[in-house]
């Protein structure tokens, strides 16, 4: 677009940091979405690829489970952390210059972790890069780029939708987030074949290369930039960020090397400390980051707690389903169905919430969401040892659908409640929002590691107890048939606790729905008007 063109009104950029939204004709409006689409993809590869690969990683580099944890640890303590600069370096730098260093993290770290994984680092200069180390800053910057990019993914695709539906581009930029996992687990067996990682982490190298060159082809619309760091800023985001990190190596590794271990207090201690001091920075600051007294009122309160209890209830298909099929002795490889069914929900769902989610009944799509959830659970309990993948689709197809349905709304009424209150307040429900999903996602993962071990040992327990034999050579391959009996019978426990739970999330938020329908309320009038009073003043 030609700098000369002077934008209408109606196109100026909605606020400090984002870009203008000019009437594009309908071929360049394709080419935005296709990209928005492209990079939203992208980004989800970077959490999905190390999941789905986490094993295959530390085999190749011979790395403890505990070495793998710290490769997560990385991703998602930046990935936490950055949420809180990301909107004020847009202000002061604009997109442009933010999308192309963004992307250029992203090439430098895959390009490096692709030479060094192919040896071509070492046989064409003679440097040698410890690998693990490399792994650790890559998975570092992919967290950083993740969420960068998930936010210039939501702003092109803002630009291909019509005007009419361009809020839809918020459902899609965070939709596009949930198909990083499913898609690299189809993938994966066709990337890192034989366990060797140079395929994988080619292909995340060409991936940031077409992202780099479609930016540079069509770049965004240009957008208002003017200072906006303050020194304080600095001191905050140190402490913010410290503490998250710390909290990030607690949920981690404490699955891993389980909770009691001594040295896991610290870094909870730390997290407490550090962000308790951030908040109380950000509440007495002239210019505050983060509008603490309006992140503690009881309806955002409230609004975390619902997204932070969905990531964890979500929890049931990535590492409670997911954990039971590994339990059982199936790979990525025979596994391409099962996610595949998971895609083709979390698909159906996004194309739905897009043209079907009402800005004024948010609350009924959640609902429907969490209910999903309990149906999907209550259809796993029963489990055994010769359950099969296939046996989990119908459940998993639905636990799939309510990941991304569930997201629409949230997204809709946070950001209503956000920018009724003035565009200052989009950074802190972009900051509640990114921490109830990386937070919950951590503990959700931690609580069930936690749930499922206790009820193993017990069940194991009961049946050793049961037990009678005096032929000690066949005692070691008995106790090991027990200990996957134990473990599938843990699991069922974990599937039946989910049920109950998204059981009584159902009722519950029927209870305060047909409360609001009883009363003839919205619980988003308030902010819905002060919208429509913003709308009618521009």
């Amino acid at each position: 677009m030609s700098t000369d063109y002077q934008f209408k009104p109606h196109e100026q950029p909605f606020m400090l940091g984002s870009p203008a939204t000019p009437d594009h004709p309908t071929r360049r409006k394709v080419f935005y979405l296709l990209i928005g689409i492209f990079i939203g993809l992208t980004a989800s590869f970077q959490n999905g690829l190390l999941v789905a690969n986490l094993t295959q990683i530390q085999g190749e580099m011979g790395l403890t489970p505990v070495e793998g944890g710290w490769i997560s640890v990385a991703y998602n303590m930046t990935n936490a952390c950055v949420t809180v600069l990301l909107y004020k370096i847009r202000q002061q730098f604009g997109m442009s210059l933010f999308s192309k260093i963004t992307l250029f993290f992203l090439l430098a770290a895959t390009s490096m972790q692709w030479l060094v994984s192919s040896n071509l680092l070492s046989a064409t200069t003679g440097i040698r890069i410890e690998p693990y180390y490399l792994e650790l800053i890559a998975r570092g910057f992919s967290g950083v780029v993740a969420s960068a990019m998930t936010v210039l993914s939501i702003f092109y695709c803002l630009q291909g939708m019509p005007t009419a539906r361009r809020i839809s581009g918020l459902i899609l930029g965070f939709g596009l987030v949930q198909f990083g996992i499913p898609l690299s687990r189809i993938i994966s067996p066709y990337l890192a074949v034989d366990g060797q990682l140079e395929g994988l982490f080619l292909f995340q190298v060409g991936l940031a290369l077409i992202c780099f060159g479609l930016i540079n082809i069509l770049e965004l619309p240009p957008g208002n930039t003017e200072k906006v760091f303050e020194k304080l800023d600095i001191v905050s985001f140190a402490f913010f960020a410290s503490g998250l990190a710390a909290l990030a190596v607690f949920l981690v590794q404490g699955r891993i090397l389980w909770w009691t271990t001594p040295w896991l207090s610290y870094p909870l201690i730390i997290a407490v400390v550090t962000i308790t001091i951030a908040l109380w920075i950000e509440t007495h600051r002239k210019n505050p980051m983060l509008q603490v007294r309006w992140m503690r009122s009881r309806t955002i309160i409230a609004f975390m707690i619902t997204g932070a209890v969905m990531r964890i209830l979500l929890s049931e298909q990535s590492v409670g389903a997911a954990g039971l099929l590994a339990n059982l002795g199936y790979g990525n490889d025979q596994l391409i169905v099962f996610y595949a069914v998971i895609l083709a929900a979390s698909i159906l769902a996004l194309v739905i919430s897009i043209f079907k989610t009402n800005a004024m009944d948010l609350r009924r799509p959640v609902i429907f969401a969490v209910a999903l959830i309990a149906i999907g659970a209550w259809i796993d309990t029963g489990v055994s040892l010769n359950s099969a993948p296939s046996m989990f689709y119908l459940s998993q197809f639905m636990i799939a659908f309510a990941a991304v349905y569930f997201m629409g709304p949230m997204v809709f009424e946070g950001m209503f409640r956000a920018i009724a209150n003035g565009p200052a307040y989009i950074i802190s429900f972009s900051v509640i929002f990114g921490i109830s999903q990386t937070v919950g996602g951590l503990a959700g993962a931690a609580g069930i590691q936690a749930f499922t071990t206790i009820r193993t040992q017990m069940h194991y327990a009961d049946m050793v107890s049961s037990m009678s034999g005096n032929n000690p050579a066949a005692m070691a391959q008995i106790l090991q048939g027990v200990q996957r009996q134990a473990t599938v019978a843990a699991y069922d426990d974990l599937f039946f606790l989910m049920a109950v739970s998204a059981t009584i999330a159902t009722v519950y938020l029927l209870i305060v729905y047909f409360y609001y329908r009883y009363n003839k309320r919205n619980p988003l009038a308030k902010e819905l008007a002060a919208l429509a009073e913003m709308m009618g003043k521009k």
